[in-house]
């Protein structure tokens, strides 16, 4: 059964994501023990070569993003990342390149995996395969003072951002437009932007109405608003199952990784890791391999 997100649960998500989160630290890797079972079950390369590369963009928090050294990843999937690694015995090696080269990173061998809040869909089932360990929900980011609100009538007509390559424009197009239509109100105009900093500027010098967005980043997209912004959570927005992204028909690799993704639940990694960031909410408690259309 495909697992949902209910319009309460999108709420506590948001509201949770308003806590600031701590700094990375070692503290929850230092309770986790290898287990040498685990680690036999990835691919004789990556053994071989003692890693895994990882693609990510590291410029979306809370999933993933710099600390102030620009350097040091941080972010909840990285400390998940690092967790499920020491749990498998294996390094997991990340490299932060635009969004929209992630999954043909995967598909052309330069990543073993990506992981950065994808969503598993239909669609990119087709090419890549998804490792489904976390859920989420769509947000409207709109300015404080605006007409917005969970209506999704009160966006019609107006220009939204999103991310390029992200799930959120195809919300706006696919989703919220045709609804305006439908009901007799002007369509919604979209631009898209290379990066979430990009798409959060635009919003806050005016070019954009309002952004969709995953409603877990609310914290950190208000803190860089120097002016009042709300988030409100329409109950037409979708709901997505996220996952790690592996080459499509890399069975192994996949299996060896749930695997791993369900030993580090059982024992309570991922609840501590959640806990940290504030995000228990988003948890998916039955991992699974492509679950979109399930």
């Amino acid at each position: 059964m495909k697992p949902t997100v209910t319009r309460a649960t999108a709420a506590l998500i948001c509201a949770a994501a308003l806590a600031a989160p701590l700094q990375a630290d070692e503290a929850i890797n230092a309770t986790v023990e290898t287990d040498p079972a685990l680690h036999a079950l990835l691919p004789e390369a990556i053994r071989e070569a003692g890693m895994i590369k990882v693609g990510t963009d590291a410029r979306h928090a809370p999933c993933d993003f710099m600390e102030e050294d620009n350097v040091t990843f941080t972010g909840w999937e990285e400390d998940y990342r690092q967790a499920l690694g020491k749990k498998m015995g294996i390094k997991l090696e990340p490299t932060s390149i635009a969004f929209e080269g992630l999954i043909p990173g995967v598909q052309s061998g330069r990543f073993d995996m990506a992981m950065q809040c994808i969503s598993d869909t239909p669609a990119r089932e087709e090419i890549v395969d998804f490792v489904n360990v976390s859920i989420s929900t769509n947000g409207i980011f709109a300015p404080e003072a605006s007409g917005v609100t969970e209506d999704p009538l009160t966006l019609c007509g107006l220009t939204s951002g999103a991310q390029t390559g992200t799930t959120y424009g195809n919300t706006v197009m696919t989703v919220l437009s045709p609804y305006c239509e439908e009901n007799g109100q002007e369509p919604i105009a979209l631009q898209e932007f290379k990066s979430q900093d990009a798409t959060i500027l635009a919003l806050l010098s005016g070019r954009v109405d309002f952004l969709v967005n995953d409603a877990s980043s609310a914290a950190f997209i208000m803190e860089k608003s120097d002016a009042p912004l709300k988030v409100v959570i329409p109950d037409i927005l979708p709901r997505w199952i996220n996952g790690i992204v592996v080459q499509k028909g890399n069975d192994e690799l996949a299996q060896a990784l749930l695997a791993g993704a369900k030993a580090i639940l059982e024992d309570g990694t991922y609840d501590k890791v959640m806990e940290k960031w504030g995000l228990t909410h988003i948890i998916l408690r039955e991992p699974g391999i492509n679950t979109a259309g399930k």
